[in-house]
């Protein structure tokens, strides 16, 4: 046989065998590929955002607590500008509460430091939230109503505020300075507050009384005295940046004492001692009733919620968030707002 018609047959038998192995094995179709958990192809598909505003006039909404936060460069917007949306506590029904051109100061700056929340008023109709403006180098306090659409910038200084509603929406409280500060809704004043605490604050019981840090010290005072209740001595110098309080369950998250990889959960009547511990994430949220940490992860370009129940340890896959847009998204600022009917 000519040496040229063996390599050809030779090469056509290569070819033919190549193919054969890249074929699907009997039984095997391409469903079952994608399903194959170590498969590349088995990723879940995000869905797509849909941009919805959230309605406070629509009571259907607002049935069970929702929870707020801050988006950085969301899908939607090619520009990359922050907003603030909603979600269901199951992590979907998203909802865009205000736009960065409704939040913004004059056209320009950011959301405040991710260690700044962004917090509802209890009929859900106001966000107090601080608006930085780098040029300026100050944090301005703002108010959104969501009902007329209109912003009232009521403060700026270089310091972080802890935001306070009181039950009844009339009044704001927040630290600034040193010094308490209350905005007074009905007559739009702000005035100080006769009494010092410590920050970030926490004001809870039917506005009675107030949980705060004060350097390595933790107190419990009486609101409207300013009596210190109860103090206890961490020995450690206590970071605002690390704090998260939630007065509607009397509990708060900070570094773990032992392993600043993680993060304990504390009671404010008993704050030495975490109730529950979890591994760090960069955004972490109490649940309305405090049986439930909820986290925000990132892994492989998906990103979703998940909720562990404190109880039994157990974690709890939500939903997948939209993909993101040509510049990688990250939420912050978790807060959860209560499922009163809004006004």
């Amino acid at each position: 046989m000519p040496r040229s018609i063996f390599i050809a047959l030779f090469s056509l038998v290569l070819i033919t065998g190549c193919e054969q192995n890249n074929d699907q094995q009997p039984g095997q179709t391409k469903d079952t590929v994608k399903s194959d958990p170590t498969s590349a192809q088995a990723q879940p598909k995000a869905p797509e955002l849909k941009v919805i505003k959230e309605d406070i006039n629509d009571s259907s909404l607002y049935k069970e607590p929702r929870i707020q936060f801050a988006w950085s460069h969301p899908p939607h917007r090619e520009d990359g500008k922050e907003e603030v949306w909603s979600m269901s506590l199951n992590a979907d029904e998203l909802r865009q509460v205000a736009t960065f051109e409704e939040l913004s100061v004059g056209g320009n700056g950011q959301l405040g430091s991710p260690s700044t929340t962004i917090v509802r008023s209890p009929n859900n109709r106001y966000l107090a939230y601080t608006w930085f403006v780098a040029t300026k180098g100050k944090y301005w306090r703002c108010i959104f109503d969501l009902k007329t659409r209109k912003q009232t910038v009521i403060a700026d200084g270089v310091g972080i505020p802890s935001f306070n509603w009181s039950k009844d929406n009339n009044n704001l409280y927040f630290m600034d300075a040193q010094t308490v500060k209350n905005y007074d809704l009905k007559t739009n004043k702000l005035s100080d507050y006769p009494h010092h605490f410590g920050t970030p604050i926490y004001l809870y019981e039917n506005d009675t009384k107030v949980f705060a840090r004060d350097n390595q010290s933790l107190k419990i005072y009486d609101f409207k005295s300013g009596k210190v209740l109860k103090a206890w001595d961490t020995g450690q110098e206590l970071s605002h940046t690390y704090f998260q309080g939630s007065p509607s369950t009397k509990k708060f998250t900070y570094l773990s004492s032992d392993n600043t990889s993680k993060k304990g959960l504390y009671s404010f009547n008993s704050p030495l001692k975490p109730v529950f511990e979890f591994q760090r994430p960069s955004t972490s949220l109490i649940g309305p009733t405090g049986k439930f940490i909820y986290l925000y992860r990132i892994s492989q370009g998906m990103r979703w919620m998940e909720k562990i129940n404190i109880e039994t340890d157990k974690t709890i896959k939500l939903s997948f968030l939209p993909k993101p847009g040509k510049k990688r998204y990250r939420i912050f600022n978790l807060t959860v707002y209560n499922n009163k009917k809004s006004i």
